[in-house]
């Protein structure tokens, strides 16, 4: 964008911000505009549910694809967002905003974030940040009107790192609502959007990236997974494969054989692959706790732990997470071929007590009711 062009679109904030705002009009975004997915998606679902006129802001034309037929696509910085923005009784995100977004009057802004984080994040790793990125996001702090949390450690976290005093709702991630109803359906939208036949039983590969943003941890053997757990649960199995989406284009770039693996990384909605998959291999993403909602076979691959540990360290000691960690192949098939399910579930009942973890289904609904409570008052 063009000196021109900013210029334009910041006086279009500072004079629009001052319009009346619709009290029943949303507008969301997920993952700076990657598309229709996560929490803020599972609290449109809501609203949409309750009237609501719901608008969705996206990079291009392509990630708009994925949107409902009534819920209004906006390009990020458009004149026509921008307005929407401006006009909107409610904002609906789980990333930052950028610096230059203007929120005033009535809009109430639900910050929903993307997961209870087992590496440190935004103010409890600043040396880690961009100084462009911190003041984002004390912006963006400073213009929420709720965050969403799914445990007493998460809201701890808001309140120390993320430069936020207001309120916090701990309903869980509204995301994580559908794992407690499964969609039946789920395993064939993934199988159609995918290409893939029926018979092999699918298995979930997620894992997060890397600051250098590199490829040369993800040296996952995926013949030997798939005929560990084949010994282990039963039938054939196949590995989805869906890398973080700071490197999803670089996936082509693993050789990926699709006799043991399929790239997943386009598909944009990853609480699908959780109904769809019948376990999870990850290493130090936030998946991991989403997933555990489902009581699935859960396992960590970690080769990399000690400087990764070095870069971000870690909220939580990796020992204590209910999941089998493995540093090598030969671990992790050994972790798949001895897996106790009654052990995951005992760890991890004890790590949701211990760190107040709060999930039941009911998260959407919750922020939902709270949203129409504010636009009553």
């Amino acid at each position: 964008m063009g000196i021109a062009q900013k210029l334009v679109r910041n006086a279009l904030w500072q004079v629009l911000s001052f319009l009346p705002k619709d009290s029943k009009k949303v507008v969301c975004q997920s993952y700076y505009g990657r598309g229709y997915s996560d929490s803020p998606k599972a609290l449109a679902e809501e609203l949409r549910r309750r009237g609501w006129k719901v608008y969705w802001t996206v990079k291009s034309q392509e990630d708009a694809l994925s949107l409902p037929e009534d819920v209004t696509p906006l390009v990020i910085d458009s004149p026509k967002a921008i307005w929407h923005l401006c006009t909107a009784g409610a904002w609906v995100d789980n990333s930052r905003k950028w610096a230059y977004t203007q929120k005033r009057g009535a809009t109430r802004y639900v910050q929903t974030w993307h997961g209870l984080p087992l590496k440190r994040i935004e103010g409890d790793a600043a040396g880690a940040l961009d100084e462009s990125y911190v003041i984002a996001a004390k912006k963006d702090s400073a213009m929420c009107d709720l965050f969403l949390s799914n445990s007493v450690f998460l809201t701890e976290v808001y309140r120390r790192a993320f430069w936020y005093q207001g309120e916090v709702l701990e309903c869980g991630f509204p995301r994580n609502d559908m794992l407690f109803v499964p969609d039946r359906e789920a395993e064939n939208k993934v199988r159609g959007a995918l290409g893939l036949a029926e018979g092999k039983r699918l298995a979930l590969y997620a894992p997060t990236f890397r600051r250098d943003q590199g490829l040369s941890v993800y040296d996952l053997d995926y013949r030997r997974l798939t005929e560990a757990l084949g010994k282990r649960f039963g039938g054939e199995w196949l590995v989805l494969a869906k890398l973080h989406p700071n490197i999803a284009a670089k996936a082509g770039e693993l050789n990926l054989d699709r006799r043991w693996v399929v790239n997943a990384s386009g598909y944009a909605d990853i609480q699908d692959l959780y109904l769809a998959c019948g376990a999870l291999v990850t290493d130090y993403s936030s998946v991991m706790f989403d997933y555990m909602n489902t009581g699935k076979p859960c396992f960590l691959y970690v080769n990399d732990v000690e400087s990764y540990r070095g870069d971000r360290n870690f909220y939580f000691d990796l020992d204590s997470l209910p999941f089998v960690r493995s540093e090598d192949n030969n671990e992790l098939e050994r972790a798949v071929l001895e897996y106790e399910e009654e052990r995951q579930r005992e760890r991890t009942a004890a790590f949701c007590r211990e760190w107040g973890i709060k999930e039941d289904g009911s998260a959407a609904r919750r922020a939902a009711d709270w949203l129409e409570g504010k636009s009553k008052a």
